[in-house]
């Protein structure tokens, strides 16, 4: 059976694993860690290359290779060294994003682009190197994101796949191609721009110097990639049309496969290509939710519990919370509802509440905003009848079936252990010859149904919570 290397650079750890094509996992190395809001680029590399070198010592017959990682952006050199560092999704310029949005309506945005502009997008980060660092800009030959940089140091060629583009606010998506429109709006060129190429594609050979250095074979080719949001919706099951994935890691994604190219009215749904030849995703990345849930047993509870005992105590409370509200955005927001500067907070704390109802209230924050976007998708005709659940977070029955109750329908749990890497597999076997209806879907191991009684209530409390956040933003930022 063939074998392939995967690079997985998230959030919470930076995994390098050999899988076999049936999604099996050989061998890996994982680090630990949480990702801050900058970083070095050329570090992250020489971690990656480490790790890598203690796996492939004992397997050189290494058919493709694929990368994918968590969206963040780094400009380099003609050489390919990075002269800025890695700016993650994390990192905001709130000035020329509230410049562009002063100027652009937002119509004229999401009709070319498909999303909402938000301070985190990489054209606002080009802009403000440009007006603010002019001799680092000069420097620039190619803005690229964080899996495109490891791919330059693994093949020696910059380029981007489709999907990744999408995020920068520069690329045009019906048309499939970089925006003149906005780019002369952004008063930037294409000139750091990268070439644009598929998920699927090869991107070029492994550099021989490497393959010596790692014992792989020469001539191994690897996979243009994607971003791990769009790898994890491609490992979890979601490669045909109408399937709803929604993968909960520190930050959940939430994407709905299409066969068409969806439009939004409100312009709150991401519209991106799918890894999948043929296919869009229309849906998005949302907060930190297990991000923030992971931040609440670390620092306010300073892991005197752990997530199985919370579950069991949230699951023993009754739909609302008694009455705590959460939202858990401690980087903002993002699908669907796109507010920056609100920050996490928490309503309706009174003496008798403890851990376990804040614990509770914030997953049912995250089933609301799914929701929303199920709400959302309705409204563009698209129709969503079941989720497919995978991620850290899917480990939760009392999480999915919260989901269940909140969004009315069921949730399964795919058996996809790790969807991010798998659906990187599924890249690299590409690359490797096999072709999308070759590679199977994981399997489901449990569905929740939904609960009448609680739905109902649900519903109430779904109102609630929509009219308690439109109040609570009016709020941020803080003065």
């Amino acid at each position: 059976m063939n074998l392939y290397l995967i690079i997985d650079i998230g959030t919470s750890s930076l995994r390098t694993a050999l899988l076999y094509g049936d999604r099996t996992v050989v061998d890996s190395r994982v680090q630990k860690r949480s990702a801050p809001v900058c970083f070095d680029a050329e570090k992250e590399w020489e971690q990656i290359a480490e790790m890598i070198d203690s796996l492939t010592k004992n397997h050189p017959d290494i058919h493709g290779i694929a990368v994918s990682s968590l969206l963040g952006w780094v400009g380099v050199d003609a050489d390919g060294h990075a002269v800025t560092p890695c700016y993650t999704y994390m990192h905001q310029e709130p000035e020329f994003y509230r410049r562009y949005t002063a100027d652009t309506p937002a119509t004229h945005t999401y009709a070319v682009c498909r999303r909402r502009a938000a301070p985190e997008q990489p054209a606002f980060k080009l802009c403000r190197i440009r007006a603010q660092e002019p001799q680092l800009y000069r420097k620039l030959a190619c803005f690229l994101s964080l899996k495109d940089f490891i791919n330059l140091k693994l093949t020696g060629k910059p380029a981007t796949d489709h999907t990744s583009a999408s995020y920068t606010l520069l690329y045009d998506v019906a048309g499939k191609c970089w925006s003149g429109e906005c780019l002369a709006r952004m008063g930037l060129d294409d000139s750091r721009l990268p070439a644009l190429k598929y998920p699927w594609e090869i991107l070029a050979p492994l550099r021989p110097a490497l393959c010596q250095k790692f014992d792989i074979r020469p001539g191994c080719p690897v996979a243009v990639g994607t971003v791990d949001g769009s790898c994890g919706i491609l490992g979890a099951g979601g490669a045909a049309s109408g399937i709803f994935v929604n993968v909960m890691g520190t930050t959940d994604t939430c994407f709905l496969v299409c066969d068409r190219l969806p439009d939004d009215p409100s312009g709150s749904l991401v519209i991106n290509p799918h890894a999948v030849p043929g296919f869009y995703l229309a849906g998005g990345p949302m907060g930190m939710y297990g991000g923030s849930l992971e931040w609440m047993l670390k620092r306010l509870m300073f892991e005197s519990k752990d997530l199985r005992q919370m579950n069991d105590l949230a699951a023993a409370l009754p739909a609302g919370s008694c009455g705590v509200a959460a939202f858990p955005t401690l980087a903002g927001e993002r699908t669907p509802f796109w507010n920056s500067d609100l920050c996490g907070t928490f309503l309706g704390l009174r003496h008798e509440h403890g851990s376990e109802h804040l614990f509770r209230a914030a997953l049912e924050a995250n089933c609301y905003a799914v929701r929303r976007i199920c709400d959302l998708l309705e409204d563009c005709g698209l129709s969503v009848t079941n989720v497919l659940a995978s991620g850290g977070g899917s480990q939760s029955d009392l999480w999915l079936q919260l989901k269940a109750d909140i969004l009315g329908f069921p949730v399964s749990r795919s058996l996809a252990k790790e969807a991010t890497l798998e659906g990187a597999c599924q890249l690299a076997r590409m690359v490797a010859g096999d072709t999308p209806g070759e590679i199977s879907a994981p399997k489901t191991s449990a569905t929740f149904d939904v609960r009448v009684e609680e739905a109902l209530q649900y519903d109430r409390l779904y109102a609630d919570y929509l009219r308690i956040h439109d109040k609570l933003a009016e709020l941020y930022p803080l003065r």
